[in-house]
């Protein structure tokens, strides 16, 4: 029986145009996140919370909610993607964005649409190339563990 002895466990093999093409999905990613946030907020946030007069609070807070749900809506998407493009971990790289871009809509509220489209493409296609190196890495818990310190530390950073 013939046995595999792995003994350089550095990095997984993925090319720069494998890690190209992902930044440029996290690219088409944020214009389908703003899209996204823009269908929700106008044809399912605001009808339901808007309609009632009761609902005044919500309906003030309606693209925050919305841009809640295109980000968990953005990550499916993003990881059908991936997995289209042969990614490494799409599951990963998607839940790690989601979770650092996840009041991005409450952030670009209030700007020139042009402008808000403009920075959920720089902002998804920056965390995409980030987690996309991050995961090259062969263990799964070593991508993991980074990419939870990273998104930690990054929110706290947003917050302070």
């Amino acid at each position: 029986m013939a046995q595999i002895i792995i003994t350089d466990q550095q990095a997984v093999a993925e090319s720069y145009a494998m890690w190209v093409r992902t930044v440029v999905l996290g690219a088409v990613t944020g214009i389908i996140f703003w899209l996204l946030t823009i269908i929700t907020s106008r044809y399912i946030v605001d009808p339901l919370a808007c309609g009632r007069l009761m609902n005044a609070t919500l309906c003030v807070d309606s693209m925050p909610f919305a841009g809640n749900i295109a980000a968990i809506l953005a990550a499916v998407v993003g990881v059908i993607a991936m997995v289209r493009i042969g990614a490494a971990r799409p599951i990963v790289i998607a839940i790690a964005s989601a979770a650092l871009l996840w009041d991005l809509a409450t952030w670009t509220d209030g700007l020139f649409w042009l402008e808000a489209v403009a920075w959920s493409i720089v902002l998804y296609a920056a965390v995409y190339a980030l987690f996309a190196w991050i995961t090259r890495y062969a263990t799964l818990w070593m991508t993991i563990a980074i990419s939870v310190l990273i998104v930690l530390i990054i929110r706290i950073a947003l917050v302070l």
